[in-house]
């Protein structure tokens, strides 16, 4: 009777910790690190250890990070830090382009206006996302609707004409990355991605070449071929301050968002790279909130331990690029409840030993009084 009563009660503490653990997992824990409270006080200078990829692209006054994110998207940095961080690495230009939105860029822009006029330059822009390619779209101040999450060829040429309509320019992100195989689907991360003979005949503007430390080789090699019709940009594509990996190297007329804008369109354009990263890189302070939900998001991270959820590449618009797949671990189930009836077994154990010591010892204590 004993050993049932504790199996029925083992098991309601299995299925409120499941209850809780499970909903705070779901819902999010605070984020381990405070990314409000960073803060960049070096100044790194590229262009005193680095040359431009192309040997006579020497005089050069801008150093573009043509592709990064803010807190207006899914970025960790505030547009003040933002423009802290690309200042302290060595930019003095930079294009905010955070996904499905010019909000960002627009905020970034009127900050670095009224605070960091002189030190560096804001070009606005957005990203915009879907499950078939990531395209930079520059120097628009009015967001472009991405839907659906799978357009079409047509949907893709409409969006690149209006951008040009709007007198901006569009350049192809992170081609690796985008063609990077997802298992278990076994197929590119953004599947259908066109080609870059299609995105060419579309009227893109450019291709990414560098994209935080990747460098497209292949990307880099096809606008050397097509130098009369694309532009060669890197980006750091900054969610997270972490290392600066490329500098785009552009000679401007001025320091105007617009006379950046037209070197780009007229493919005036080389890079910087260090493969290796800038330093210093620094970790963000830690959020003391993680550690008062943790221990239950952890509970449910557990739980979910038993069972591998493939959902694939976030679409950016409420949705996945792949079909999800639930992989359950029957075994591993198994072995759960075989492991636990052994517990139950020596904790059971234990209690009848330490009972019987008890009673044995209260025997002799009252032996010993009589």
């Amino acid at each position: 009777m004993h050993l049932i009563q504790v199996l029925i009660l083992t098991i309601i503490v299995i299925l409120l910790l499941v209850a809780v653990g499970i909903p705070v997992s779901d819902n999010g824990v605070p984020p381990v690190a405070d990314y409000s409270r960073m803060t960049f006080d070096w100044q790194n200078d590229p262009r005193s250890y680095l040359s431009p990829m192309d040997a006579n692209f020497t005089d050069y006054n801008i150093l573009l990070d043509a592709h990064l994110h803010t807190v207006y998207s899914d970025g960790s940095l505030t547009p003040k830090q933002a423009l802290e961080f690309s200042i302290a690495n060595g930019y003095n230009a930079i294009i905010v382009t955070d996904h499905q939105t010019v909000e960002g860029s627009i905020a970034t822009k009127k900050y670095a206006e009224e605070h960091f006029k002189d030190k560096i330059t804001v070009i606005t822009g957005m990203e915009y996302t879907c499950c078939r390619i990531h395209m930079n779209l520059i120097g628009i101040n009015e967001s472009i609707p991405v839907n659906p999450p799978f357009p079409s060829d047509d949907e893709l040429k409409q969006v690149i004409k209006r951008v040009h309509d709007m007198g901006g320019m569009v350049i192809v992100n992170h081609i690796p990355w985008s063609n990077t195989t997802l298992l278990p689907w076994d197929e590119a991360r953004l599947p259908d991605h066109p080609t870059r003979e299609q995105l060419l005949d579309w009227g893109v503007d450019g291709f990414e070449v560098v994209n935080q430390g990747t460098f497209d080789i292949r990307s880099y090699q096809f606008v050397q071929k097509n130098s009369d019709k694309l532009v060669g940009l890197t980006g750091s594509d900054m969610h997270y301050p972490g290392p600066s990996y490329a500098w785009t190297t552009i000679n401007a007329k001025n320091s105007s968002a617009e006379a950046i804008l037209d070197e780009i369109r007229n493919r005036r354009t080389s890079f910087l790279l260090d493969a290796s990263g800038t330093r210093p890189v620094q970790d963000p302070p830690y959020n003391h909130k993680y550690y008062t939900y943790a221990p239950l998001g952890l509970i449910g991270d557990y739980f979910y331990g038993y069972a591998d959820r493939y959902r694939g590449q976030y679409s950016f618009q409420n949705s996945f690029c792949q079909k999800e797949i639930v992989t359950i671990h029957r075994p591993m189930i198994g072995w759960f409840f075989l492991w636990l009836l052994v517990g139950i077994a020596i904790i059971e154990v234990l209690y009848w030993f330490f009972r019987w010591i008890i009673v044995l010892a209260a025997r002799k204590i009252k032996a010993w009084r009589s």
